[in-house]
């Protein structure tokens, strides 16, 4: 006992020092929500104060309606940082505002449980192209000093005519071969008065980056012969529409050491010409063949907005480093629409702050489809295909759609390898993919709000490469791939491709995908080893393989599947999974977890072999699948059907926000 005097002295010091303990709880701002819409899909992003979740346990559901009727069920958003939740809404209507809530939890009851955040914003209206102010014509009969721009007295050049051109006018190409390039669009258009550059209806207007001179070539032996060009650095020669490999050395291509007719450019340093080396099949005299060598790096140049390029045939761009046709540079809110390319470096090249530009109903060729894979490892560099981003992009709401690419080494790209930007917000949708040597697409680099819904690659090595998808999350929805492992290679093919030796994936969602390998030695899933990631989920997914249904050799990284198909016709073993091979579902089910709710069942598609992959009516597969919010809500029937198409029948018909096919 302390004596009586001593007992409020000792109080006192007990309160202060209690007093002194005692911290104040942090304070952290509120999250807040930005929406980001294209036509189809909006972006959804939580911004999180600094701390707000240190364990990052917290979670973010998403719901949303317009026109306020009753709020519905989105796919849930993924943690992609300490200060961030990311994710999409999908099946949108054009230029329809959404009301969007996100309720946030979070199991330790800090800030951020119970909290929710609200916005409304626009998904993007319809692509439409206003009648002109004003029309220019170009033609290959024109004149750039008497020419007026009329039809009757047209100009020569398409830089003469965009020089008049301004805000609201159009400048048109009539038929012929324009063999121009190095375009700088002076000026931007407006939201409502582009600056439209077209061909003339039922005429065809080439632009040609080749030299269109004829070059006298001198046989030097071996079948290799030369000649001097008048562009220096040439990357492109073409012989009788057949693109040329383009050697290292001389010596390569003397001793032809990729078995394949090519070329080699031989550059002085002071540029003052250019000596072009070929060697074609069968040591054949080029003289005595179409050859083509690429005069211009590039069609247009494009760092300004709204402006709209339609129904134009671009071909052999090629000239010095970095060629292609169109280069969007800064420039945004532009247009490439109904347009031919045809064996060109690359198509389209995006960079910097081009946001929201549309690339649609185009077709993207090449000729290099056989040429050895190997080749393109050992310096090509011509691996960029139709369309590329280079870094940084720092843009957003790119959309590639109903566009044909094919005989390329990879399709395209839809992702730079660094952005300044939160997300991406790019849309790749109903493209037709086939005959690449490698990717049909890659959607590798910085990835986040990545949608890949409704395509079909065919006849490709690899179907979408996800290698590495940095940040996430990145979607994958009802897809058809189909006919991988192919290409001039020892390698095996899989519909997706995660194994990277690069840094860590965010988190991959793999919905509704109809994957037939079709081709000997090739499985239906294929994961390989090196690569790091979050999270690859797949739900409802076709796996049919002819080797394995699923083969996983880097099981120490996150995966989770279930509710799939996995089919193989017996071929062997169902799945292999870490060396560790099962011959049925139920044992690979035991021994993993994976797969609690998967089927082992012929898919039951209505005519593979003439490419359609619809489910017959008997399909073992039709309402097999788990709804999904947000990814699967117009199913017919008792469930959504496995695979990337919904059955529906006749007498059932309707409008879907999904790809169906009638049955």
């Amino acid at each position: 006992m302390y004596p009586m005097h001593i007992r409020p002295r000792l109080i006192t010091l007990l309160l202060l020092c209690f007093t002194l303990d005692v911290q104040p709880l942090p304070v952290h701002a509120a999250p807040s929500l930005e929406l980001y819409g294209t036509f189809h899909a909006m972006g959804i992003i939580v911004h999180l104060d600094a701390g707000a979740d240190p364990d990052r346990d917290a979670t973010a559901t998403v719901e949303y309606r317009a026109g306020g009727a009753p709020y519905r069920a989105g796919f849930p958003l993924s943690r992609v940082a300490d200060t961030r939740f990311v994710g999409s809404l999908f099946w949108l209507t054009p230029g329809i505002a959404y009301d969007v809530r996100v309720p946030l939890s979070d199991p330790d009851g800090g800030p951020l449980d119970g909290a929710t955040v609200t916005g409304t914003a626009s998904t993007c209206a319809e692509v439409s192209i206003p009648a002109p102010a004003h029309s220019y014509t170009v033609s290959t009969t024109g004149n750039d000093t008497t020419g007026t721009g009329t039809l009757a007295k047209p100009f020569a050049t398409v830089a003469r005519a965009l020089q008049a051109a301004q805000a609201g006018d159009e400048v048109v190409l009539r038929g012929g071969v324009y063999t121009q390039g190095e375009i700088d669009v002076p000026r931007s258009g407006t939201a409502g008065q582009p600056i439209v550059i077209r061909g003339r209806a039922g005429e065809t207007a080439i632009l040609d980056g080749g030299d269109p001179a004829t070059f006298a070539w001198t046989h030097q032996g071996g079948g290799v012969y030369r000649a001097t060009v008048n562009a220096p650095d040439p990357h492109l020669v073409v012989a009788d529409g057949q693109r040329l490999l383009p050697y290292q050395s001389l010596s390569d291509l003397q001793n032809l050491v990729w078995d394949t007719p090519g070329f080699y450019t031989q550059c002085p340093a002071d540029a003052s010409g250019t000596t072009v080396y070929v060697r074609l099949a069968g040591n054949a005299n080029p003289n005595s063949a179409t050859i083509v060598v690429s005069r211009h790096n590039y069609a247009f140049y494009v760092a300004q907005d709204h402006v709209c390029l339609l129904d134009l045939t671009f071909r052999h761009y090629g000239q010095g480093s970095y060629a292609k046709v169109i280069y969007f540079r800064d420039g945004s809110d532009n247009l490439v629409q109904g347009c031919t390319f045809a064996i060109n470096d690359l198509g389209i090249g995006v960079k910097y702050d081009s946001h929201r530009n549309v690339i649609q109903d185009c077709e993207f060729s090449d000729t290099l489809f056989d040429w050895p894979w190997d080749a393109f490892y050992a310096g090509i560099e011509l691996s960029g295909g139709g369309i590329r981003f280079y870094s940084p992009a720092d843009g957003r709401g790119t959309v590639i759609r109903r566009n044909t690419f094919h005989d390329y080494f990879d399709g395209f790209g839809s992702c730079p390898d660094s952005t300044s930007a939160v997300t991406n917000e790019t849309d790749v949708y109903e493209n037709l993919v086939y005959r690449c040597g490698d990717d049909g697409m890659e959607a590798d680099g910085q990835s986040s709000n990545v949608r890949i819904w409704g395509n079909t690659f065919r006849d490709v090595l690899m179907g979408i490469s996800l290698a590495p998808t940095y940040t996430g999350p990145t979607y994958a929805i009802r897809n058809l791939i189909t006919c991988t492992g192919v290409g001039n290679n020892d390698y095996t093919g899989s519909p997706f491709k995660f194994n990277s030796g690069y840094d860590q994936s965010g988190p991959m969602y793999l919905f509704h995908n109809t994957c037939d390998a079709v081709l000997p030695g090739n499985n239906g899933l294929y994961v390989k080893s090196p690569g790091t990631w979050d999270l690859v989920y797949a739900r409802n997914n076709i796996w049919a393989g002819t080797d394995y249904a699923v083969h996983n050799y880097n099981t120490g990284q996150p995966i989770d599947l279930d509710y799939d198909d996995l089919w193989n016709a017996g071929a062997n073993d169902l799945v292999r999974w870490d060396g560790t091979c099962y011959a049925t579902l139920v044992a690979f089910t035991a021994a993993t977890g994976q797969e609690s709710h998967g089927r082992n069942v012929v898919p039951g598609f209505a005519n593979a072999a003439g490419g359609n992959y619809a489910l017959t009516p008997a399909s073992a597969l039709v309402d097999a699948g788990v709804p999904i919010p947000g990814i699967n809500d117009g199913y017919v029937g008792s469930a959504p059907d496995v695979g990337a198409f919904e059955f529906v029948p006749f007498d059932q018909f309707l409008y879907l926000p999904l790809i169906v096919r009638s049955g």
